[in-house]
Parts: C-alpha cells; structure tokens; sequence
C-alpha cells in the first residue's frame, strides 16, 4: 500500500498491516545500513581513494551527478541532489578545491554558471563507480536471479514510499 496515495492516512490502521516486529527488523537494517560499522567500513572502501583521498556522500553524490549529467548548471545540481543552493554552492567548492570540477558560464547566459567535470574528476568517478560495482556485485551474488530482481523492485517501492513520506511531510510543513 502506497503511503502518498492515501489523502488522510490512518496511522492505527496502517500499523495493523505492518507488524510491529517487522517495522523493527526494516527500521534496523536501514539504520545498519546508513551508520554501523559495516556501512562505515563500506563507505571508506567505496569513497577512499589513496590517490584522490576520501569523499563524503555528499561530495561523492555531487561529483556523480556532475559526471552522469554535466556540464550542469548550479540550480539543476541542487535540484539533482535534492539540497539547497548553499549547500550546492558548498559542495562545488570543495570539488574545485581538489581539481574535481571547474565552474564556467552557460554559454547562452552569461550570468548562469555551471559545472563541468576534469579529467581528475572523471578518473576519481570512475575509480569510485568501479569500486561500488564490484562491491554491488559481491553482494548481490549471495542472491539468486529471482531474489535479486524481487530485492531491486522492493527497494524501489521502499524508495518511492520514503520519498512520498518526505514529500507529504514537507508539504505539511509548508501550510
């Protein structure tokens, strides 16, 4: 059942389709996921680079957006990324600092700034993708075909219905 497709949802009710101990295990798993030390020690391996040095996730977001989209303007990065324009602003600043990226005008508006990639930061992307691919695979190889496919379509239905609680949450927020 999808949250954001319910006008005023029953939190009682909703509560009796999803037992208790299963709200548990998923709530466990995603903070496992996001901040113990298996995710710690993954994101060092993902992120790490002895060449390039250490990324944070919102570096190492910034930067894949700007090589799978780029050159990309400043405000479409902060949409992309779901963050404000400062923390944006932030963000680039760092990858500039490190040759990561470089800011240009937009062509056809001169007031417009953009983002492009370097070869430095193609080569740290792609030192990065690849370690995240090899690791995705490790991981779902402990999954058959079948249960690997049943994985990546529930997590899209979980993504989908964070992203509506998030979504009705700000809108909340804003009457």
């Amino acid at each position: 059942m999808a949250v954001e497709s319910t006008p005023a949802v029953d939190i009682e009710t909703l509560a009796i389709m999803v037992r208790g101990d299963l709200r548990y295990r998923v709530g466990r798993a995603w903070r496992e996921m996001r901040r113990g030390a298996a995710a710690i020690a993954v994101k060092e391996h993902f992120y790490g680079s002895d060449t390039y040095g250490a990324l944070d996730l919102a570096l190492a977001d910034a930067l894949t957006v700007v090589c799978q989209q780029g050159p990309i303007r400043m405000g479409e990065l902060a949409e992309a990324l779901h963050i404000t324009p400062a923390s944006t602003t932030r963000a680039v600043h760092c990858l500039v600092d490190r040759g990561f990226v470089e800011r240009e005008p937009v062509p056809e508006d001169q007031r417009s700034v953009q983002v492009r990639v370097t070869e430095t930061g193609q080569a740290r992307f792609n030192e990065m993708s690849s370690k995240i691919q090899r690791g995705m695979t490790l991981v779902l190889s402990e999954f058959s075909a079948d249960e690997q496919e049943q994985l990546a379509g529930y997590l899209d239905r979980f993504v989908t219905a964070v992203e509506g609680l998030a979504s009705s949450s700000s809108d909340a927020h804003q009457d």
